[in-house]
This record gives structure tokens, C-alpha cells and sequence, in this order.
């Protein structure tokens, strides 16, 4: 790749990042692995922001310089590798005893797995919700503040929640969400 920067540019846009870039950064990997729930897997966010400077620095994340400042690279690695870890994560790995066990204020041990119903599961209605799930996900990637609203929405967090972490104001969330609700319209009818 032509642009892509040589690890003293990466080391020196490191040093570069101010103050409030690094809050923004530390509040937006918290948010991220706040997402995972288990795929963290005991990581925490400093743990995420190291891997992404690391993976950029080692030159498995390349920094394209004149395409994206060095923030922004940031952020997107820290979305893609958040993102892979969730993926990666199999939801069916199983708990660790330890992580359902709960003693009540009485002293007594609850472990809610013993009586815990599973599910029926319903394969077409799996694959017509994944399939939807991916078409808006598709709208959303034209609007990189509605594609982070949207990740935030699909990890359970709320409008201020969203919004404290991106750091955006009510005027602007609320310009991408009615973006993104006129492409999803706009698609279904089509």
C-alpha cells in the first residue's frame, strides 16, 4: 500500500493524539467492551486500545495517512477488532460455575443454570432476522455516525449512552437516526 505509514509516522502520530482524543478513545473502547459482555473474556478496554496501536504499529492494521487521521484509524480498528473478538466469541462456550453462582443477602447460594429453561429455537425466524439485520447494517455503513449509532443500539446501549460516548450532540444523533430510518424506509419499499 502506497500511503501507508512507516512505524516512526505511527509512533509519532501516538505522541501526536491530544488529550481529549485520548479520553475519546478511552471512552470508546469502554464502550465497546461493555458490548462484549463474556467475548471480553477478561479484557478491558486497555487492553483494546493497546491491541489496536499494536496491530497498527506492527503493521497488521496499515494507517493510510492521506486517506484518514490518525484518530479515526484508531477508532475503526477498535471497532474491527472489538468486533472480531465478539465474533469469534461462540455463545455456547460454557460458563464457568463461578460466573452463575450468587449468594443471596441471607447467605444461601442461587445457581440460576440449574433452572434455566432452553429455548426452542426457530431456524427461519433466525435466518429472516440475520437477514435483516445485515440490510440495515448495509444502509448504515453509508454514514459512519449512523453505523456507530446503530453498533451502539445493537449492543444495548441508549441514546445518552451513544451520545456521551461518541461525543456527539442531540442534534446530531438525532440527524443520523432520522438518516438512517429514511434509507431503511426507502429500501423496504423498493
Amino acid at each position: 500500500m502506497e500511503n501507508a505509514s512507516s512505524r516512526e509516522e505511527v509512533v509519532a502520530a501516538i505522541e501526536a493524539l491530544t488529550r481529549e482524543q485520548h479520553l475519546r478513545l478511552e471512552r470508546f473502547a469502554r464502550w465497546r467492551m461493555r458490548g462484549l459482555g463474556r467475548a471480553a473474556q477478561g479484557r478491558d478496554w486497555e487492553d483494546l486500545v493497546g491491541e489496536a496501536i499494536a496491530a497498527t504499529y506492527e503493521g497488521r492494521r496499515r494507517w493510510s495517512k492521506g486517506s484518514v487521521d490518525f484518530f479515526q484509524h484508531l477508532i475503526g480498528v477498535i471497532r474491527s477488532i472489538s468486533s472480531h473478538w465478539r465474533d469469534q466469541f461462540s455463545p455456547d462456550e460454557a460458563f464457568f460455575e463461578s460466573e452463575v453462582i450468587r449468594v443471596t443477602p441471607q447467605g444461601k447460594t442461587a445457581n440460576p443454570m440449574i433452572e434455566a429453561a432452553s429455548p426452542a429455537a426457530d431456524p427461519e425466524h433466525a435466518h429472516a432476522v440475520k437477514e435483516e439485520v445485515k440490510r440495515i447494517a448495509q444502509i448504515a455503513s453509508n454514514n459512519p455516525l449512523a453505523w456507530l449509532i446503530l453498533d451502539g443500539l445493537s449492543d444495548g446501549m441508549t441514546g445518552p449512552e451513544i451520545r456521551e460516548a461518541l461525543d456527539v450532540s442531540q442534534r446530531e444523533y438525532e440527524t443520523a437516526m432520522k438518516w438512517l430510518r429514511r434509507n431503511i424506509r426507502r429500501a423496504s419499499e423498493e
